[in-house]
């Protein structure tokens, strides 16, 4: 994908890509301008390549505007394209190209050499004599194939509604094939992977895919993001491809505003609807523009009497008691998020199904929906269920954190102990509490010993941990981030060192953004905005002997 256009633009598509179902046969590359290539490698899922649109032929030095092997080695890209039919239009003769590729490969970039014929040679019967020239430059320069990708560009069929046919795309695929077999060798015909790059798109991608000569595509502009993911699923084509699901929200509290806020930098979730009875769209603005922890919202809001606009997308509001009466199907709504506390268990969030809704995701814990935390029992999820909850705040710190060190280790036994933020139950001075007698005393000027299911409900998410887990709750007058204390026992004994490796290597790998690692001063504060479900401070933790140890974890 050359992922031209915007930075909004690219940002967009690695949204979509980071979520994608991509086969594992398939790999895909994206190139994005130089002045965004930083920015979408930061973001971009890890089995996603990067590469850039164009390199230089020699090292860094005195070359204005051009982009060196060593650049883009620095930004981590894994590939360059060379010879693209707009570079070409520049003047560069299949020489200069050529050695740009060699030098690219001796740096280790692997290289997307591009080739391909004005409509006039096509017309003149002299494509494959056009391209011949140029493949035959590159093999005066380049000794080993090994990471070379030969890009087929018809330059008459790109942006000018013409296309050639599947058969045509072919016959040149076999002729580089037989070049590749004369020239470089029997072994390069078969490995060297020969992609196509006329015009590509949902509609002719899995016919392409199925020619012999065919590998792989090129493709590129922004009319085709919603393609993209169907293009790279063309050789086994499915209505499951990812991208943007359309998402509401039922309660527009503490947590419902939180979501919102996240979705509105995620072009994965697109929020199509609100229902809270309580809040009218201009207090609704008002409660998303303003945070007291999260501070000003980003982007730009405005609303109507029916609708709040989010960077200037209408999101319709309704203010129904009843589930039953929101007519979430005005807005193809598919998922929704279930935070208003009041419908918990299966029975009652289903209600939302009955109006064209394919799933609910409860934001708590729920006494019989499936229950499931990311990165510990996500993969258990079954399609056939349509409710689900994804748990407390502090099950989705204790959890990860638990199964790693469970994994690894074994826990025999453990108790835990949440020191949390405040939250909209509690009473700012002290008032009646029935349930809870502490729990109605002042929740800014008190520790606050309380119960809480957290650990127990691990043991719902890691069935061998059933039972082996309790533990309580210390809520604190601080605003936000709240911490786990994991006291265990464990049943392979083993060093706080060994045992903060093991968490720091699930950090970097299989838990990669659900897991994090610390072993930094830090305090509270620092992890306001985190999105981690578990932050593992190595630094704040401790051991008694090898299987008697402390462990400490903060979530926002």
């Amino acid at each position: 994908w050359k992922c031209n256009g915007s930075l909004g633009q690219a940002q967009e598509l690695v949204g979509m890509l980071n979520t994608a179902k991509i086969p594992a046969d398939v790999e895909v590359v994206v190139a994005p301008s130089q002045v965004h290539a930083a920015t979408v490698k930061a973001s971009l899922r890890a089995d996603v390549r990067v590469s850039g649109q164009d390199v230089w032929k020699q090292g860094n030095g005195a070359f204005t505007g051009e982009t060196s092997a060593e650049m883009l080695k620095d930004l981590g890209a894994e590939y360059t394209l060379v010879g693209h039919s707009e570079r070409r239009e520049k003047g560069e003769s299949n020489e200069v190209v050529a050695k740009k590729a060699a030098y690219a490969l001796e740096k280790g970039l692997g290289v997307i050499a591009c080739i391909g014929e004005t409509k006039e040679l096509r017309e003149a019967n002299k494509t494959v004599a056009y391209i011949t020239e140029q493949l035959d430059a590159y093999a005066a320069e380049i000794q080993d194939w090994t990471n070379v990708v030969i890009a087929y560009e018809p330059i008459w069929a790109i942006g000018t509604g013409l296309t050639a046919s599947p058969e045509q795309a072919q016959d040149v695929h076999a002729s580089i094939r037989a070049w590749l077999k004369e020239k470089v060798s029997p072994e390069a015909a078969e490995k060297t992977r020969v992609i196509y790059g006329g015009s590509v798109g949902a509609k002719n991608a899995p016919e392409l895919s199925q020619k012999e000569d065919i590998d792989g595509f090129l493709v590129g502009g922004a009319s085709l993001k919603p393609d993209f993911l169907q293009i790279i699923n063309a050789q086994n084509p499915t209505d499951n491809v990812g991208g943007a699901v359309n998402v509401a929200i039922n309660g527009f509290g503490r947590i419902g505003r939180l979501v919102l806020r996240a979705a509105a930098t995620n072009p994965l979730i697109n929020i199509v609807a609100i229902n809270d009875p309580f809040i009218s769209t201009t207090y609704m603005e008002y409660m998303l523009e303003y945070d007291t922890v999260h501070g000003k919202f980003a982007g730009s809001l405005s609303h109507d009497e029916k609708h709040i606009f989010v960077n200037g997308k209408p999101i319709r509001v309704f203010n129904e008691m009843n589930p039953a009466n929101i007519k979430w199907g005005e807005e193809q709504v598919q998922y929704v998020v279930e935070s208003t506390g009041a419908f918990t268990t299966t029975e009652t969030a289903s209600t939302h199904l009955k109006n064209g809704v394919e799933k609910v995701v409860i934001s708590a814990p729920s006494s019989d929906a499936p229950m499931f935390v990311m990165g510990v029992n996500h993969e258990l999820y079954e399609k056939n269920m349509h409710v689900v909850s994804n748990a407390s705040c502090t099950t989705n710190c204790l959890a990860p954190l638990a199964k790693v060190v469970n994994d690894k280790f074994g826990i025999k036994e453990g108790l835990m102990t949440t020191v949390h933020a405040v939250t909209a139950t509690q009473k700012t001075v002290d008032g009646p509490s029935k349930k809870d007698w502490r729990g109605g005393r002042g929740a800014c000027f008190n520790i606050i010993p309380s119960s809480t299911g957290a650990a127990k409900a691990v043991g719902k998410v890691i069935p061998s941990l059933n039972g082996k887990l309790t533990g309580m709750s210390f809520r604190v007058p601080t605003a936000d981030v709240s911490v786990v204390d994991l006291t265990a026992r464990l049943v392979n004994p083993a060093s706080y060192d060994e045992i903060k490796a093991v968490i720091k290597s699930a950090s970097e790998n299989e838990m990669k953004g659900i897991l994090g690692y610390t072993e930094k001063a830090v305090v509270s504060s620092d992890f306001i905005g985190d999105s981690h479900s578990s932050i593992f401070d190595a630094s704040a933790g401790i051991a008694l002997t090898d299987d008697f140890v402390k462990l400490v974890s903060w979530y926002d």
